[in-house]
């Protein structure tokens, strides 16, 4: 019967579901009369029945005992608060099962790196704050086109029109070795990062992940605070 199905995917097993059907069909029965009504066998009823009351679906009352089904309206309010609760609790639970999401990152080669630097710097709209080895001219010149706040540390940051610029102690002695080598990394508005390797070649990583930006920034800062104290 598809009934009995039914109430098996709620949690009941097939001898409490036709001992439910045999109580709402007759009214109170005792357990002998369930097996007769039911076809669950006798040496099994006592323990359906036991089951069935101690989950709050049949009553118990009288001596020689007799068990009652709780009425219909009754039987599917406790089900529809059970499977409610069931819901909230997997929506709660289930999420935490999930594969977690690969963070994407984008490689670029050659003229899109300057390329993806000047849509990046264009798009910013809060702040950037970046480190680098030494800023060459072609990312000095797309850093000054932002209109948002700019903070650098580099050997040469004070280059940069209108940065906050903090630059290395002893820059003298090691600018020229690094000026070829334009290799650093900006944050741009806390969300999204693009990590520069600029020597022979040129190479980019850009990550739009909040997480990883935020990872950055966190090794960042500490150093900037140290140059801010100088």
């Amino acid at each position: 019967m598809k009934i009995i199905n039914v109430l098996k995917s709620f949690g009941f097993s097939e001898y409490e579901a036709k001992a439910i059907l045999a109580l709402l069909s007759r009214g109170a029965l005792s357990a002998k009369e369930v097996a007769e009504i039911s076809g669950i066998p006798r040496t099994s009823v006592y323990d359906v029945m036991n089951s069935l009351v101690s989950k709050g679906f049949v009553e118990a009352f009288d001596r020689p005992k007799k068990f009652r089904a709780l009425r219909t309206t009754e039987i599917l309010s406790i089900l529809s608060k059970r499977v409610g609760e069931g819901i909230e609790y997997l929506k709660r639970e289930l999420p935490r099962f999930e594969e977690v999401e690969v963070e994407e990152v984008k490689i670029y080669r050659g003229e899109l790196v300057l390329d993806k630097l000047k849509e990046m710097v264009s798009n910013a709209r809060d702040n950037i704050i970046g480190i680098f080895s030494y800023i060459s001219n072609e990312v000095k010149e797309i850093l000054e086109t932002t209109k948002c706040r700019l903070i650098l540390i580099s050997l040469n940051a004070k280059e940069v029109k209108n940065a906050e610029a903090y630059e290395f102690k002893r820059k003298e002695e090691v600018i020229d070795t690094f000026r070829d080598n334009c290799h650093g990394f900006l944050i741009i508005d806390d969300k999204s990062s693009i990590f520069l390797f600029m020597s022979h070649a040129a190479l980019a990583l850009v990550s739009e992940s909040p997480t990883i930006a935020s990872f950055s920034k966190m090794m960042l800062l500490p150093l900037l605070e140290v140059l801010r104290d100088d």
